[in-house]
């Protein structure tokens, strides 16, 4: 994907500060104009989750874009037609979750791969799913980042683990549980 994404424009705004041992480089490719404002939003959240999991320093490129660039993505990198909400493109390639031992053995700068957000996917889902959309956004980027490190939601045990985390990340933040339905909350 990111051969892709460097073939297009888009603002990449990586101005943060210098990484220490234990911190997440976030660089952002701004590539539709609804995300303006959230930049900073969504560095500090996958910085935040990344202190919460206590991994060593890496590298991650968060693509904000719209449902078009993310459909497009969809059909050509997993030949499913229609957009998403968030794709992840490990650079990578961990089979099972990656522990902090296993990614510190990793040679520096320890690329892990893009996260891709659609605004409009996004938003949709939360007004249908009646959930604030700024939760689902942060939910959403949690997801992405915990499939650049190993973790899947293909067999249920492995959903389960991974839910399970998620919900925990964003509870650390007072943010709700994005699995409960409405008639739970």
């Amino acid at each position: 994907m990111s051969e892709a994404a460097n073939n297009q424009t888009g603002d990449l705004s990586s101005a943060e500060p210098e990484p220490d041992s234990r911190q997440l480089r976030v660089d952002i490719d701004l590539r539709d104009a609804a995300w303006q404002g959230h930049q900073d939003d969504l560095r500090a959240q996958a910085i935040l989750v990344w202190s919460h999991l206590a991994l060593p320093s890496a590298e991650v490129s968060l693509v904000l874009t719209d449902s078009a660039f993310i459909a497009e993505l969809n059909e050509t990198y997993r030949d499913k037609k229609g957009a998403t909400n968030v794709l992840s493109f490990p650079a990578q390639d961990f089979a099972a979750p990656v522990s902090a031992d296993a990614l510190a053995a990793l040679p520096a700068p320890r690329l892990l791969g893009d996260i891709v957000l659609a605004h409009d996917v996004v938003l949709a889902e939360a007004d249908v799913q009646g959930k604030n959309p700024d939760d689902h956004m942060h939910h959403l980027l949690i997801h992405g980042l915990l499939h650049l490190l190993g973790h899947d939601h293909v067999a249920p045990q492995a959903a389960a683990q991974m839910e399970a985390l998620e919900i925990s990340l964003l509870a650390a933040q007072g943010r709700p549980n994005p699995y409960l339905t409405e008639q739970a909350k």
